[in-house]
């Protein structure tokens, strides 16, 4: 606004170079200031220093400076009043003194001002001028810009304006006719040519207006119907003129509020719905029908006016609904009563005020009784499209709300009255399928995540559409993607196998353990699942068609409960049979106690998978049950309890129905070789056409150890305890032992020997003195040092040697595998060296086609592991790759 410096501000520059400055000191103080009408100062920041005569006379000649603040609050008072548009008014009287023969240039000199003084000039520079100290402290104040004052206040006051100044140009241009012309025509036409000047006026008016001011009057009506209807925390205010000055904040904890009304007793609520409830809302109303009227009167209330006045109404019922509604799903539900009775008894009584007053020009009143049934049918229709918006906010909240089950299961039934029809159901659908798309499948969610998920999703959905037409819509894309996800029948199966008990008792539960699963599962509801006599109950009397926006391929029964839907996920129940069986198996080798949990779900799940098909599971079950009956006899007899230096217990299996167990080939000490020879004995004499086969590496043992300053008693696996034996001698002497003479002594592969070793470490039983040289640790070092370094130190070695063991047995385990893997793969060696024989050079992907189609069952290996181990054949020379990526034998 002041790009440049005034000349008077340069020269009092100067001025003050030489003498001392007496800058903005002769102002009043900030409480006499003349502030621009119907503007509320900035807070503390107008007027918040207030000085009496004395003390500004005291300023004036103290020496010490003024507050920065008071200098602002001087210089806004001068620069607003001087700004400040004065209030005068035309002249229309018919007594001579009327402003028709004054020339526009004369007349608009009664609203111009003085030339500024020099105090003026730099009061607008401190307030105005970028460059200024003042405006630098506040540049990001919007209410201390003179800019920004001027157009709110602009803004505010010409709505009033411009009816005051059209309803004095209507009276200038109709005294003449009224006075002259009108006594000299018929009475009959009176009414009719007074219709058409008015018409006439009204027209050249309309057209005369610029677009900005439809403009103005939709933010007028918006501020007004804002504070009337209470859609704001906070609302805006007409003109004191219109308003009375009264403020119309609205506040938030008003009765009417619905997180206030839904707790109020029920007779009360209808009660509390009302304008009264609404601080400032009547005020409001008055002045908006004053403005209306004004706008009628003077010919801007037609159609155009009427359109505006719709659309801010229109927006008023979304700002309401969202502003009301929004977060707050709590059971039950009141949202669409109360909605409707804000409809009914606040809005709707506006609207019909406004159109009366804009159609007949009256006060708002209501009159005859055939208007009164007509704004009933309109009132449906507004609650209609009100819980429409409800339902829309409901819609574009439900992933939120799915979430939160089931605390928010008071949103659901907010959705229920919407979704009445299929394309209702069906934008449901598409928008929920949407937000799934963009925050749950993808890869950042875990597949535990994803699964809680669609279970919330299935219960939200089955209380929405107990026909299970949204479900199934809903579950496609979700189900799809989970089967593309390698461990989602892994989590399915280890969430059907959690312990119930023991996560009740837990406040923080397995992150990774869909417990949801097993609570389903357990629950007293899914028992009725047994009698289910499949989709079509041919005895129930209240059957109905499937909905007809159902797919084709609907089938409500495998998407109507929890359980049901998981194990639906996968077209073959062999999917979740093997992965049981694997998941089983661990649970019931690594597990010692009692199997109730694992016996109460295998008898759950025989309802939903059939008896046949878990029978392998029900063998592995009932081999663990029969194990504890047979080694207690077996060590009785044998007299295994009463070995001083070691027990032994065995899990007998029956090699068919387990799945396939990896075994790592080891020496074991010979008493636990003795021990297992006797066992062997008592089994073949208990059950003579029966043998045992030991698997070492799948049991555990529990070693005492006895050093010299310490004993260390532990539960570890079978070839840990082998490999700490090894350094057991009768001499006193310290023993050492590398990991090849490890590997040699034991049979054992030097991965699992040096995963052994550095787990001994984690302990502070061997040390490393050397590369892969390992030493028992008899005597602890005194970790007594005051240093705290030599504290932290002696508590972190323990911690990376564990990392360092957890790190080498994961690469043991990892090689193990690989080694099992190309064991397997051994077996159809015969199949790839025949067909490479008969058919020549064959590149991989034909090798893979031709297993798939020649071995029984199928090849079960990928492409990539396949690659592997024609790799490795090429290495030991029984392949070689020729052009083109083809394996040939070698001759």
């Amino acid at each position: 606004m002041f790009q440049h410096v005034p000349s008077a501000i340069g020269q009092k520059r100067v001025f003050d170079s030489v003498f001392p400055p007496s800058l903005l000191s002769g102002i009043s103080p900030a409480p006499d200031v003349t502030r621009f009408p119907g503007y509320t100062p900035p807070g503390p920041l107008f007027g918040s220093i207030q000085l009496s005569s004395d003390s500004e006379n005291a300023s004036s000649t103290s020496e010490e400076p003024e507050p920065e603040q008071v200098t602002w609050d001087r210089s806004w008072h001068t620069a607003t009043t001087f700004l400040a548009i004065p209030d005068k008014r035309f002249n229309i009287s018919n007594d001579g003194n009327c402003d028709d023969h004054i020339g526009d240039r004369v007349l608009l000199k009664r609203w111009s001002r003085d030339p500024p003084t020099t105090k003026t000039r730099d009061s607008l520079y401190y307030v105005g001028a970028d460059a200024s100290q003042g405006k630098e402290l506040r540049k990001d104040l919007k209410e201390c810009s003179l800019i920004h004052i001027l157009q709110s206040t602009e803004k505010k006051h010409v709505l009033t304006r411009l009816i005051r100044y059209l309803r004095l140009i209507q009276n200038i241009y109709y005294s003449p006719f009224l006075k002259y012309i009108l006594p000299l025509s018929d009475p009959t036409a009176r009414d009719t040519g007074f219709t058409a000047l008015r018409e006439s006026i009204h027209a050249v008016t309309t057209f005369s207006l610029p677009r900005s001011f439809f403009d103005i009057l939709a933010t007028e009506l918006s501020a007004a119907c804002s504070t009337i209807l209470g859609t704001k925390n906070s609302g805006q205010r007409l003109s004191p003129a219109d308003t009375d000055g009264d403020e119309m904040d609205i506040d938030p904890k008003s009765r009417m509020c619905y997180s206030s009304w839904r707790k109020q007793p029920p007779g009360d609520r209808v009660s509390l719905v009302s304008e009264r409830e609404i601080p400032g809302a009547i005020d409001a109303r008055l002045g908006l029908i004053r403005i209306l009227e004004g706008l009628q009167e003077v010919g801007l209330g037609g159609q155009k006016c009427q359109a505006i006045f719709a659309n801010v109404m229109n927006n008023m019922i979304t700002e309401f609904v969202i502003n009301s509604y929004s977060g707050l799903w709590d059971t039950p539900s009141f949202a669409i009563e109360h909605l409707r009775l804000w409809i009914g008894k606040i809005f709707g009584r506006l609207v019909l005020q406004v159109l009366q007053c804009l159609k007949h020009g009256g006060h708002g009143v209501l009159r005859g009784e055939e208007s009164t049934d007509a704004t009933l049918t309109d009132i449906h229709k507004w609650q209609e499209i009100a819980v429409t918006r409800l339902a829309a906010l409901r819609i574009s909240e439900l992933f939120d709300i799915v979430v939160e089950w089931d605390a928010s299961s008071g949103a659901i039934e907010d959705l229920k009255s919407y979704t009445t029809n299929p394309m209702t159901r069906l934008y449901l659908s598409s928008m929920f399928n949407t937000s799934i798309f963009q925050r749950l499948l993808h890869p950042g969610a875990s597949t535990v995540e994803i699964l809680q998920l669609y279970i919330s999703i299935i219960r939200a959905l089955t209380q929405l559409d107990p026909r299970g037409v949204l479900l199934d819509r809903v579950a496609r894309p979700i189900r799809r993607y989970l089967r593309e996800r390698d461990d989602t029948v892994k989590v399915i199966v280890n969430g059907l196998l959690a312990d119930v008990s023991e996560t009740k008792d837990q406040e923080d539960t397995d992150p990774n353990t869909l417990v949801e699963l097993a609570i389903e599962l357990t629950s007293a509801r899914q028992a009725s699942l047994r009698n289910d006599s499949g989709e079509l109950d041919w005895d129930d009397m209240n059957w109905v068609p499937d909905p007809i926006d159902a797919v084709v391929d609907y089938k409500r029964s495998k998407q109507s409960d929890v359980i049901g839907s998981m194990i639906t996920l996968f077209e073959s129940k062999e999917v979740f049979v093997k992965e049981l069986q694997e998941t089983l198996c661990g649970r019931l080798l690594n597990k010692s106690g009692s199997f109730d949990q694992e016996v109460s779900v295998l008898e759950l799940l025989k309802v939903r998978f059939g008896e046949s098909a878990l029978q392998a599971c029900e063998v592995m079950l009932r081999d663990a049950l029969d194990s504890k009956r047979i080694d207690t006899v077996i060590r009785t007899d044998k007299g295994l309890d009463q070995s001083p230096t070691a027990g032994i217990h065995a899990k007998i299996l029956s090699r068919l129905y387990w799945p396939e167990l990896q075994e790592q080939e080891f020496k074991i000490p010979a008493e636990v070789v003795e021990l297992q020879e006797k066992y062997s004995a008592g089994f073949e004499s208990l059950k003579p056409s029966r043998k045992l086969t030991w698997l070492n590496s799948l049991g555990t043992a529990v070693v005492e150890l006895d050093l010299e300053d310490r004993v260390f008693k532990d539960e570890v696996t079978t070839w840990q305890a082998a490999v700490i034996s090894s350094f057991q001698s009768d001499e006193d002497t310290t023993v050492s032992k590398t990991v090849n003479d490890l590997s040699n002594e034991l049979d054992m592969p030097a991965s699992l020997v040096r995963s052994a070793c550095l787990f001994w470490m984690s302990k502070r039983i061997l040390i490393q003195q050397q590369p892969d040289v390992f030493t028992v640790l008899e005597t602890l070092p005194d970790d007594e040092d005051p240093g705290a370094s030599s504290q932290n130190q002696a508590q972190a070695q323990p911690n990376s040697d564990a990392n360092a063991a957890a790190a080498a047995a994961a690469a043991a385990a990892k090689e193990a595998a690989e080694a099992a893997t190309m064991a397997k793969m051994d077996l159809y060696w015969q199949f790839i060296k025949g067909m490479l024989t008969n058919q020549g050079a064959m590149p991989l992907q034909r090798i893979i086609m031709m297993l798939k189609i020649a071995v029984p069952g199928g090849f079960p290996f990928s492409s990539e592991e396949l690659k592997q181990f024609m790799g490795k054949m090429v290495s030991n020379g029984e392949l070689e790759m020729v052009s083109g990526g083809n394996y040939k034998i070698v001759s």
